[in-house]
């Protein structure tokens, strides 16, 4: 590749390399104060664990839009999480405005248009979440962008600092651990965005609070409606209400989130001497006559071949030694 020199060609040479990683976007390097363009020119590295994106982003003081002219429905549907390092910076998207501050984290979305302005030379951790992996968080989520969340306590605190050291660590990230990094990285971040207050509607709220309950119980097998609704005071025809409303049903929400996992566990190398029944048992999944059925019609592969897929993975195809019995 040529040497990219003049500031304009540096300015457009940031902007393609942030719009591959992202979705098509404008960035245009912002006036100093002694006249001309500082430029834009900045850095990027990234990393896919499993099915998200975590990117470092440096830059000079910038103006960072994704006008409606750029967005096509071939683009990637990601809900941006952004962690700031440094320098003082403002988001604008659906009709609201923030101004973040270091160490502060704000959400945005690429199917709508937004704009970031950069009034310093920043350092900037980007998560980036496929809409698709958000299911009923959707909704609440998008009353949440360009909102500044402070990371000074609780799970805010401990979601910023597995981003930072994340960051730290890209070339690690995309290795076998990488699902179950991806899923604690946006359990945490969910968890962080959930303790910032945004006016919601009761019923929103408490669905939202209902789902993020069944999340961390998925390993218990005497999850039920029942047990959801008395955890939270509330009947069980009150809870399938609630639930309705957002579109979901709670018996197909938990069985998809806990074929996700097993799915997930049978694919990992470095669980190839697990057995199938014992993967499912500790994902709540005590019907292990019909977990192959289910995760066929889920996602087109039995747990037999899910399972060989991992074996081929650690073990090479010259060896056929037999994995862990089902």
């Amino acid at each position: 590749m040529p040497p990219v020199t003049g500031t304009r060609e540096r300015d457009d040479h940031f902007e393609r390399l942030v719009s591959e990683a992202f979705a098509p976007l404008r960035i245009r390097g912002d006036e100093t104060p002694g006249g001309g363009s500082g430029g834009s020119c900045g850095t990027l590295r990234s990393a896919r664990p499993g099915e998200v994106l975590i990117t470092r982003i440096t830059g000079g003081p910038c103006t960072v839009q994704r006008p409606p002219s750029l967005i096509g429905s071939g683009d990637r549907q990601l809900l941006k999480v952004a962690l700031h390092g440094s320098g003082r910076a403002g988001v604008e998207q659906d009709g609201r405005q923030c101004l973040v501050a270091p160490g502060d984290l704000v959400v945005y979305e690429t199917a709508r248009p937004y704009e970031l302005r950069f009034w310093d030379p920043f350092d900037l951790i980007v998560l980036g979440i496929p809409r698709i992996l958000l299911g009923p968080h959707t909704d609440p989520l998008a009353g949440r962008t360009a909102s500044a969340v402070p990371t000074d306590g609780g799970g805010r605190r401990l979601a910023a600092a597995l981003l930072r050291e994340t960051a730290d660590e890209l070339p690690a990230c995309s290795g076998s651990g990488g699902p179950h990094l991806a899923d604690a990285l946006v359990s945490l971040v969910l968890s962080a965005l959930a303790e910032q207050p945004v006016a919601l509607r009761p019923s929103d709220d408490l669905a939202e609070r209902i789902l993020t309950h069944c999340l961390g119980r998925l390993s218990d097998p005497r999850l039920s409606p029942e047990s959801v609704a008395r955890a939270h005071h509330i009947s069980v025809r009150y809870l399938h209400k609630v639930l309705q409303r957002r579109g979901v049903s709670l018996a197909s929400w938990v069985r998809s989130r806990r074929l996700e996992r097993i799915r997930r566990d049978l694919a990992d190398p470095a669980l190839v001497d697990r057995s199938v029944s014992v993967i499912a048992a500790g994902w709540g999944y005590l019907d292990a006559a019909h977990l192959s059925r289910a995760l066929r019609a889920e996602y087109g592969q039995s747990a037999v071949e899910i399972r060989a897929e991992a074996v081929r993975a650690v073990r090479g195809p010259g060896l056929h030694r037999d994995p862990a019995p089902p």
